[in-house]
């Protein structure tokens, strides 16, 4: 059975997460986690530039967007969900086609590749829902007196260090038993 964690943000949004692997690191636990329905991002077609240049909504784009996005989302028979940290999509995703991969530039010019679901129009502007090929993990805190809470990169280096020195430990034990 799987295991989950419920993330909140600043919002009381809520993201509910699947626990990959556990570890306690100066008595404290700490998860690697990925979000139990697809990450998703709305992007918006730059119409000064070149067809596949896409640009990233803003928080007030996007909900200015979120019900468009949300019925074209229906008629795939999916729900886009406002969840903590990133938005999401509950239901069986369709099979990506070669034509609907994307590489987009991410934070620190990464490039990742996204599948996309649908494309939709709003006033004269054309925006893609797109989620990425490789999922979404991360750590989290697990305070004993506390409720858990997404770790962000901004955190203590040392820390985030260790935890993946210990989860990678902890991949290389089981790969080898």
């Amino acid at each position: 059975m799987m295991q989950t964690l419920l993330l909140k943000d600043e919002a009381q949004l809520e993201l509910e997460c699947e626990i990959l692997k556990q570890v306690i690191v100066d008595d404290e636990t700490y998860a690697l986690v990925m979000p139990v329905h697809q990450p998703v991002q709305i992007l918006m077609w730059d119409a000064n530039q070149a067809e596949d240049s896409l640009i990233d909504l803003d928080p007030e784009e996007q909900a200015a967007v979120f019900d468009n996005a949300q019925a074209v989302l229906a008629e795939l028979n999916l729900k886009l969900i406002e969840s903590a940290y990133t938005l999401t999509v509950s239901g069986d995703l369709p099979e990506p086609n070669e034509e609907d991969i994307f590489e987009i530039a991410g934070d620190e010019d990464d490039i990742e590749e996204y599948f996309l679901l649908t494309k939709f129009y709003k006033d004269t502007n054309q925006f893609g829902i797109f989620a990425p090929l490789d999922p979404l993990i991360f750590f989290a805190a697990q305070p004993e007196d506390e409720a858990p809470y997404l770790l962000s990169p901004d955190e203590d280096m040392d820390l985030l260090e260790r935890l993946q020195d210990q989860l990678l430990d902890l991949a290389d034990d089981a790969e080898n038993n």
